[in-house]
C-alpha cells in the first residue's frame, strides 16, 4: 500500500514538473514575440514597413504670458489626435509647455526661418521630440527639437482626424482603386482609401497639385474624414477621404 502511494506521488511530481516547465517555455516564447515599442519621438509605438514616420507630430501655440523666460514666453505643444501628451517631467497633460523650439535640423535660410518663427504656430505641424534643457537658477525645462515642419496650405480651420495620405504603389485597371494608404498620426492605424477630395480646403489649383505630388512622394499630412460612397455593387464601394486642410512640407530652397 505504501509503495503504491509513493509511486503515485512520484508520478504526480513528474507530471507537475512537466506542466511547469512547459508553462515556463510558453511564457518565454510569448515574451520573445512581443515587439518593443519605439519611443524615440516621445510616443510609444511603431509601425513596420512604412516609409513615412507615423509618430511624434505636434500642433503648436505660442505662449503670450508675460513673465520671465524660460518660465514664460515659449510654446504650448500637443500631439495630434491624442487627448494627452507626455511632457518632460513624465506627466501626461492636455498640452506641454516648452521653453523654446530648436529648428536647427531643418537647415533653413534666415529669411525662411524668420517666416516660420513669426507665425503664431496655429498653421504649423512639427515632427520632433522633447529634450531636457537645464536653466541655471530655474531648473529643467523641455525644448522641442524639430525634425520636420509642415505648414497649412490655407487659413481654413482643420476639422477631423490628422492623417498622412501616401501612394502605396497599387496599380488598377478599374475603379475603385485602393492605391492610397491612410496613416493616422501618432496612432498605429493604417487603412486604404480609393479617392481623395481636397476641394473643401480652399486651396488653389497650384497648391492642390503640390499636395498630390506629396501623396506620390514622401506623403501628405491632411485633416478630414473618411466617407463611404455607396454603389449598386457592394464590392465596388468607393472609400473617399474628404480633406478640410492639408500641410505642405517645409524644405530649404
Amino acid at each position: 500500500m505504501n509503495k503504491r502511494l509513493l509511486d503515485y506521488k512520484y508520478s504526480f511530481i513528474l507530471l507537475s514538473g512537466a506542466i511547469i516547465a512547459s508553462f515556463g517555455f510558453f511564457l518565454k516564447v510569448s515574451a520573445q514575440n512581443i515587439s518593443t515599442p519605439d519611443t524615440t519621438d516621445s510616443v510609444a509605438g511603431t509601425v513596420k514597413n512604412q516609409e513615412f514616420p507615423q509618430w511624434g507630430y505636434y500642433t503648436v501655440r505660442r505662449d503670450f504670458r508675460k513673465c520671465v523666460s524660460p518660465i514664460c514666453g515659449g510654446f504650448f505643444i500637443k500631439q495630434n489626435n491624442l487627448k494627452a501628451t507626455p511632457c518632460i517631467d513624465g506627466v501626461f497633460r492636455k498640452e506641454c509647455y516648452v521653453s523654446a523650439i530648436d529648428w536647427s535640423s531643418l537647415k533653413l535660410a534666415p529669411d525662411e526661418l524668420e517666416k516660420i518663427e513669426n507665425d503664431n504656430g496655429s498653421r504649423l505641424i512639427l515632427r520632433g521630440n522633447i529634450v531636457p534643457v537645464e536653466f541655471p537658477g530655474f531648473g529643467e525645462f523641455g525644448n522641442l527639437k524639430v525634425k520636420e515642419a509642415f505648414i497649412a496650405a490655407t487659413d481654413s480651420q482643420p476639422k477631423g482626424t490628422f492623417v498622412v495620405l501616401k501612394d502605396n504603389g497599387i496599380v488598377c485597371i478599374t475603379t475603385p482603386c485602393f492605391s492610397t494608404d491612410k496613416l493616422v498620426l501618432n496612432k498605429p492605424q493604417i487603412t486604404q482609401v480609393s479617392s481623395i477630395d481636397l476641394s473643401q480646403t480652399g486651396a488653389t489649383p497650384e497648391q492642390i497639385e503640390a499636395a498630390r505630388k506629396e501623396i506620390f512622394g514622401k506623403g501628405l499630412i491632411t485633416v478630414g474624414r473618411t466617407e463611404v460612397v455607396d454603389n449598386l455593387d457592394p464590392t465596388k464601394r468607393d472609400i473617399k477621404f474628404v480633406g478640410t486642410q492639408f500641410y505642405l512640407r517645409v524644405e530649404p530652397n
